[in-house]
């Protein structure tokens, strides 16, 4: 793999001074903590043995990220999401699928046309359909519309509903549109032994297309809604789905909001923690890939790589004091890059988040403030 130049580095993940909290917030974020650490344990045995590239492997792993080194793109990331055209859906279906206080859930599908990066315009865009479920008030039109982007291994709407806590949004007057990103959920392609694993493969270049595919479609879908007369169209999203949102946030200018909630800031840093936990780094053999080629190699997806085009006061960004799935280094790395815009540290880790109701009341005095609600 050849290495970008210095210049090209994303900044570094240095650590970040967090408030301490009281005794038993601590105890709290402690739990989190341990909670996050035991589930990476057992996730480590899984990508050990499901997903970590064998040493005859690796060859093919360097040459898959060499489209992502050129000189071009490592000086101008934004052109990998210079997308031919401005995204478009070509048809859409509504499936009715339940009735709540106030308004009702419709099941839709955005049919679409995506072309890959590599296609270069040489390959016919292949068809998708954008799977979301849509909470929409009776009342016409809502305040605004929240697009809520699930995490990796996530995508089934039950579920994600809650962890976005799509309900208190709304709630609050905001319609919301649920999405099931590529790979994921009923997305999840034949063959995948869980959902998100064609999302993640151990191939560079596979991972930055499902990003960009990902991309691709969460701005159509905000366009969409927009010519819905959806009111202010903005994002919220969680882990991976946090991922999207700051990556949206430095590529464009006008989401009404941006709320990535506990988002890593560098995928490549994110697989050198795994790689140096993995039996071949373990085993004294050495690192099969070092920490530098996977942050070059990652860089053009990284919000790192981006500078924050999206106003800097409609940002918020949500992140866990004791999360060791994604440390604190990475949103404070995503705070420090785009200029210090509101925080919000809740006591817990990734997946035990104490201080539910302080989200929520952080993220609606946020949409409060810019006008929203």
């Amino acid at each position: 793999m050849k290495l970008p130049l210095n210049a090209f580095e994303i900044p570094d993940l240095s650590r970040i001074e967090v408030p301490r909290g009281e005794w038993l917030e601590r105890r709290l974020c402690d739990f989190g903590t341990a909670l996050d650490s035991a589930v990476l344990r057992a996730t480590q045995i899984a990508v050990d043995a499901m997903m970590m590239p064998a040493p005859e492997d690796l060859p093919a792993l360097r040459d898959s990220a060499e489209p992502l080194l050129d000189a071009r793109l490592l000086s101008e990331p934004w052109r990998f999401f210079a997308f031919e055209e401005t995204p478009a859906a070509l048809g859409a279906t509504a499936e009715p699928h339940r009735s709540l206080a106030g308004g009702r859930v419709v099941r839709r599908a955005l049919c679409i046309a995506y072309r890959s990066y590599q296609a270069n315009g040489h390959e016919a865009a292949k068809p998708d359909r954008i799977l979301f479920e849509h909470w929409m008030h009776d009342a016409d039109p809502p305040r605004g519309t929240m697009v809520a982007v699930h995490g990796y291994r996530m995508g089934r709407p039950r579920i994600d509903a809650m962890q976005l806590m799509v309900r208190e949004w709304f709630r609050r007057g905001l319609d919301v549109a649920l999405v099931t990103l590529p790979h994921h959920g009923a997305r999840t392609p034949a063959g995948a032994r869980f959902s998100g694993e064609a999302f993640a493969v151990p191939h560079v270049a596979r991972l930055a297309e499902a990003v960009r595919q990902a991309v691709y479609e969460l701005r159509l879908l905000a366009l969409w809604l927009r010519g819905r007369g959806a009111g202010p169209v903005g994002f919220l999203g969680q882990s991976l789905g946090g991922y999207l949102v700051a990556l949206l946030a430095g590529l464009y200018q006008d989401l009404d909001f941006a709320i990535p909630m506990v988002p890593p800031a560098c995928m490549g840093d994110l697989a050198w923690r795994f790689l140096r936990r993995s039996r071949h780094y373990r085993s004294g053999a050495g690192p099969a890939i070092s920490r530098q080629e996977l942050r070059a190699a990652f860089r053009v997806h990284s919000p790192l790589a981006h500078p924050l085009r999206t106003p800097r006061e409609r940002v918020l960004l949500v992140a866990g004091l004791g999360d060791r799935i994604v440390p604190p280094e990475h949103p404070g790395a995503l705070w420090r890059h785009w200029g210090k815009p509101a925080i919000h540290w809740f006591h817990g880790g990734h997946l035990a988040r104490f201080g539910r109701a302080g989200i929520i009341d952080a993220v609606v005095r946020h949409l409060e403030r810019i006008g929203v609600l």
